[in-house]
């Protein structure tokens, strides 16, 4: 209670209304199936469009992968008709394996874009001088038509490198074996130099290549074959150096600069004090102002050497791209140190849906040898290839391995939001029975289910029948025949329904409600049915036992591709309509999330009266929406909740009961009309 203890005017808030209660979305989707890639084990991804399936899933499996390979068609299905959320669950086969890139360091250069270097000239500009002196040996290598030209070793002048532009000019001019072009072509064109490592005084050496980072596939499959893998090496920031700090004059590791603006802690610098100098890098330990720190041993001047006017240090980092089917990733100001917001594992493993890192795989090293180059200076090949490998039926049911570790139908589990799941293609017992039990474990979901099909063979009436008796379950309905879509390739595929007819029930959800059944609808993105059925058959499949809903072919009738079915597979009759289990669904699921704010509140009448509100407000909604049945309200649903529903030992027990009915609409399965002869009105009234 509020406390007042001064005179004056106190403005207090209050509910006069009892919590509302919001209605839940039932047209949530879960699927399961074989994909060109996505993950295969943690939380589904949400895909609302068929865009996002493409960037996140890949584009459709060949038709060799028969059944198992539908989960393209089926989301494509889902969306089409209707469906707007889909969380999608990647299965693979055990021996699925990604796509590895292990890389190399060293100093590997590009010819700078647009920039060809002159056969017969003695200059060129490069990407990156990184370690270059007077004295540096480099060979031009430049690839035309599947032939390899190549250029003598060539030294680097005196005074031949400019950092600031990356022209370097030669002691010879270029010559190249075998004859042909007249310049190296920058879009070709490799420079290396031998250099692959430092010296105790962090000169750059000639060595050969160090091992660098091993990239993978985000995912496995041979889908990581494709991904093209480009690095960069980036001068990051650039300041000049005033001198040390202090006496004495030299050997010391505190370097006073003009700016220190780029320079952080663990970054590694490039000293340069002029074209004819060793490079000397050095790792960064502290920056205080404008005076950076670098880790030992002592630099022995800062002091430039003609013709240099200045000594400069640049920051070292390098850049990543990796592009597939379109999707670009771009990573810039990478450092293989462990800098926050720059260090490539943690850029990599956290941000990118293309690739992950082998955190083993990093080098004790950090320094800018040790960054992953490719042997042309730019991309990185994968040195082995993926491998795809087809789920089995228990890979399509999953394992529970803990948070982050769920795989198949057990990671749809843990998305509270979905209300409807289905595995294309899977017609598997084991499968199917798998997300009947997940349904009634989890209660607010039903089970889409498609035939059963084996190799090259039509589910048959028979097959169905079958089929559909080996369960009994009010959360699972079936559906027969299978449809005819068209592929990728433009050719006709036989698929199961079940993605289709997710997205129906989701169009149906939201132009008229829940409680209207999925049936009697138009099937978009459908071309045929793989069996027609005739009204003999209907009427086998239709009824209990059976409750198999059926496809019909109504174009004959102008009508279309129309489901002629609203069942659930069970033997309970009032269980029987797929609308009205899933009714309950959105109406359990709203008042379970819409009254938790009663939890733990005292247990009186005064709360019975709140929660009867709530409640109450809630059912009249659906009411007036068409969802129950009644010409008033009284006659649609009661609530009871008070000393008719609890005793004192239940309220002694912490225990508020609600009593609540409600009357679902059902479908008019089967319309009647009664006709028979009557005399005319003429002569009646004679008579």
């Amino acid at each position: 209670m509020a406390e007042y203890r001064a005179p004056g005017v106190y403005i207090e808030e209050k509910d006069l209304k009892p919590p509302s209660i919001e209605a839940v979305s039932t047209s949530t989707t879960g699927m399961v199936g074989h994909a060109v890639r996505g993950p295969v084990s943690g939380t589904p991804v949400l895909v609302t469009n068929m865009l996002q399936f493409r960037q996140r899933f890949g584009g459709a499996l060949p038709a060799a992968a028969g059944t198992a390979g539908e989960l393209f068609y089926a989301a494509q299905g889902f969306f089409a008709n209707g469906g707007r959320r889909l969380y999608v669950m990647r299965a693979a086969g055990n021996t699925a394996a990604a796509t590895a890139f292990a890389t190399q360091g060293g100093v590997i250069a590009r010819l700078a874009p647009g920039a060809d270097a002159a056969v017969g000239g003695p200059t060129a500009r490069l990407t990156s001088t990184l370690g270059l002196r007077e004295g540096t040996a480099l060979t031009f290598t430049y690839i035309e038509d599947g032939i390899t030209y190549t250029s003598s070793a060539m030294a680097i002048a005196a005074a031949g490198v400019d950092s600031a532009t990356g022209d370097v000019t030669l002691t010879a001019n270029l010559d190249i074996t075998p004859a042909g072009p007249t310049a190296f072509r920058a879009t070709a064109s490799t420079v290396t130099s031998g250099l692959g490592g430092l010296d105790a005084d962090g000169v750059p050496q000639v060595a050969a290549r160090p091992a660098s980072l091993t990239l993978t596939a985000a995912e496995p499959g041979s889908w990581g074959d494709e991904i093209e893998i480009t690095t960069q090496r980036i001068t990051a920031a650039r300041g000049v150096a005033i001198g040390f700090v202090g006496a004495p004059a030299v050997d010391d590791t505190n370097v006073r600069l003009a700016s220190s603006a780029g320079f952080y802690v663990n970054a590694w610098v490039q000293i340069d004090r002029g074209p004819d100098t060793d490079k000397i890098l050095r790792q960064v330990t502290a920056v205080n102002g404008t005076i950076v720190t670098l880790a030992g041993p002592a630099v022995a001047s800062v002091a430039p050497v003609a013709p240099a006017t200045e000594t400069v240090l640049t920051v070292q980092e390098f850049s990543l791209t990796a592009s597939y089917d379109a999707v670009t990733e771009v990573y810039s100001g990478l450092t293989m140190a462990d800098v926050p917001g720059k260090y490539v594992v943690d850029q990599i493993n956290q941000r990118s849906a293309l690739l992950r890192i082998d955190a083993a795989s990093m080098p004790a090293d950090t320094d800018p040898m040790v960054y992953p180059v490719g042997d042309d200076g730019i991309s990185l090949p994968a040195t082995t290839a993926g491998i795809d490998d087809a789920p089995n039926a228990a890979e399509i049911r999953g394992v529970d391995g803990g948070a982050g570790a769920r795989t198949g139908l057990r990671a749809l589990e843990v998305i509270d939001d979905i209300s409807i799941i289905c595995a294309p293609g899977w017609g598997d017992a084991g499968v199917q029975g798998a997300m009947i039990e997940q349904c009634e474990r989890l209660r607010y979901r039903v089970a889409l289910l498609d035939p059963e099909a084996t190799g090259s063979a039509i589910p048959s009436l028979t097959g169905i029948q079958a089929q559909r008796l080996r369960f009994d379950s009010k959360y699972a309905a079936i559906y027969y025949p299978r449809i005819i879509i068209r592929d990728v390739e433009d050719q006709p595929r036989a698929i199961g329904p079940a993605g289709h007819m997710a997205g129906l029930c989701a169009r149906v959800d939201n132009e008229r409600g829940v409680f209207k059944s999925p049936a009697n609808e138009v099937m978009r993105n459908v071309t045929d049915v793989e069996v027609m059925i005739t009204k003999g058959e209907h009427e086998i499949l239709n009824p209990m036992p059976n409750n198999i809903n059926a496809i019909l072919d109504k174009r004959a009738d102008g009508m279309g591709i129309r489901i002629y079915g609203a069942r659930c597979i069970t033997s309970l009759s009032d269980w029987k309509y797929l609308a009205v289990r899933r009714l309950f669904v959105q109406i359990e699921r709203s008042l379970e999330i819409g009254t938790q704010w009663a939890v733990l509140e005292p247990n009186d009448p005064r709360l019975w009266d709140r929660l009867i509100g709530s409640v109450d407000a809630f059912l009249t909604q659906q009411w007036r929406r068409g969802a129950l049945l009644g010409t008033k309200k009284e006659e649609a649903f009661f609530i009871r909740c008070g000393t008719s529903t609890m005793t004192q030992l239940d309220i002694d027990n912490g225990q508020l009961r609600m009593q609540i009915g409600i009357a679902p609409v059902k479908p008019a399965e089967f319309i009647i009309l009664e006709i028979s002869q009557t005399q005319s009105a003429m002569f009646a009234s004679e008579a």
